[in-house]
């Protein structure tokens, strides 16, 4: 049996993998050193995006989770806000390089 060219990962078919994505995204970009918050042009990522992480990491990932759990996101939702930090996030390292 011969195996399909093109395999898709099990990982995006699930939306609670899709949902750690972003958890990782968000807390790098609000940890980014290039971030200027107020030059975030999405509003639900501005209201999602924590502020720089103080203290215990566990805390800090597990409050982010509640928060993003709590927003309930659909996975339209979740794909618009993973594009948008990527942009953000790029946006931080032009900003960084000059």
């Amino acid at each position: 049996m011969a195996r399909p060219a093109h395999r898709i990962a099990a990982r995006q078919y699930l939306p609670e993998s899709k949902l750690e994505d972003l958890v990782n995204s968000l807390r790098r970009l609000a940890n980014h050193r290039g971030l200027v918050r107020k030059e975030i042009t999405s509003p639900m990522l501005l209201r999602l995006l924590p502020g720089p992480r103080r203290g215990d990491p566990f805390a800090y990932e597990s409050d982010l989770r509640r928060r993003l759990v709590e927003a309930d996101l659909d996975l339209d939702r979740i794909t618009y806000l993973l594009s948008h930090v990527e942009q953000e996030i790029g946006v931080a390292h032009a900003r960084l390089a000059g």
